[in-house]
């Protein structure tokens, strides 16, 4: 058996996971997110990027502000103090005031008076809300310590309640937006041939799903990943065509790294339509990666459809080797059924 080389890693092509995010997996880790969020509650980090904005108060927020003999003031904590408030945390490792096309938002509306300031937090991915939390401080206890102070206090107040709900989970995001629960509904043997499984782990995005990694206990780059995610075409698309153009992409991706890294690709088995014993009906392609300096690289890719979910196979090593590997794999893999979040996507398509 020869040594195996990480190739679909080193130019982070054949795998979703790599394709989505840009990024190369090393060996022996597993972290298949780039600008990941925090994976656990626990942890006071948010790695993804996250934009702030002012926004306007709810009819809800004016309503516990205001009372009969005393009204409130909108914006009586400023943005510019907000932001301050939320870079004086730890919590975010990335975060970005009033920028444009970031998938996190943070919407802060505030209300107060001389004797309350209340403040309304709304979290939306891509334009969708997933959160919104209201926080009230007494301002007359801080009266001498200004504004600042009073958004500070909000702040804290609501970064308990995130850090407590995990609002920047991945999980949290799949639960709020409805999409498939792949910790629930995935079905992935624990092992297959000589290969265990390491870890299944959920995408940021909620389109990507989730990828599971199996390991090899004598060949540490030896790699086989799982990689299940719904496709955002209608269910009526052909298979032939849906799946081509998976492989299409990831081909065009890893030919653009190879040549940034000076590596010379070839096809070592050219995209074509791959049975197992009567059972799927996939696709598959192998890629050769090689240069003057290193060892050969090989990487071999197999898609399926199952529900409406696109389920792909990627392999550190030649399809001769993988093939025997894939038959077996393929037939324990079950997907979750198509999520509502999707079945309202395809409405729009």
């Amino acid at each position: 058996m020869p040594t195996f080389r990480s190739f679909a890693f080193r130019i982070a092509s054949l795998s979703l996971a790599m394709v989505s995010t840009g990024a190369c997996l090393s060996i022996g880790t597993f972290l298949p997110i780039a600008h990941a969020v925090v994976t656990k509650p626990a942890v006071h980090s948010v790695s993804a990027p996250v934009s702030v904005f002012s926004t306007y108060p709810s009819s809800e927020l004016v309503a516990l502000c205001n009372e009969p003999e005393s009204r409130c003031e909108e914006d009586s904590i400023t943005p510019d103090e907000f932001v301050s408030a939320l870079k004086a945390t730890s919590y975010f490792t990335s975060l970005q005031p009033y920028a444009e096309n970031n998938d996190y938002e943070l919407l802060i509306a505030n209300v107060g008076k001389v004797s309350s300031q209340f403040a309304e937090i709304t979290l939306q991915w891509r334009g969708m809300e997933i959160n919104s939390h209201i926080v009230k401080t007494s301002a007359q206890k801080q009266a001498e310590s200004g504004n600042l102070q009073h958004a500070e206090t909000l702040i804290r107040q609501w970064e308990d309640n995130a850090v407590n709900e995990g609002i920047f989970t991945a999980e949290f995001l799949y639960r709020a937006l409805e999409a498939s629960n792949y910790q629930h509904d995935l079905a992935v043997p624990n092992s297959f041939g000589q290969f265990t499984k390491l870890d299944t782990q959920l995408f940021a995005d909620p389109f990507s799903g989730a990828i599971t990694r199996y390991t090899h206990p004598a060949y540490e780059d030896a790699l086989v990943d799982v990689i299940v995610y719904p496709f955002t075409h209608k269910i009526t698309e052909d298979d032939r065509t849906l799946l081509n153009e998976q492989l299409d992409v990831d081909l065009a991706k890893a030919s653009a790294v190879a040549k940034a890294q000076q590596l010379t690709l070839t096809l070592s088995s050219p995209a074509a339509p791959y049975k197992v014993k009567g059972i799927a009906d996939g696709w598959r392609l192998g890629i050769t990666a090689e240069s003057e300096k290193a060892p050969t690289l090989y990487a071999s890719t197999y898609v399926f459809r199952k529900h409406d979910k696109i389920i792909k196979i990627a392999t550190t090593f030649p399809t001769d080797f993988s093939d025997p590997l894939v038959d077996e794999l393929i037939q324990r893999v079950d997907v979750p059924k198509e999520s509502l979040l999707m079945k309202r996507v395809r409405k729009l398509l």
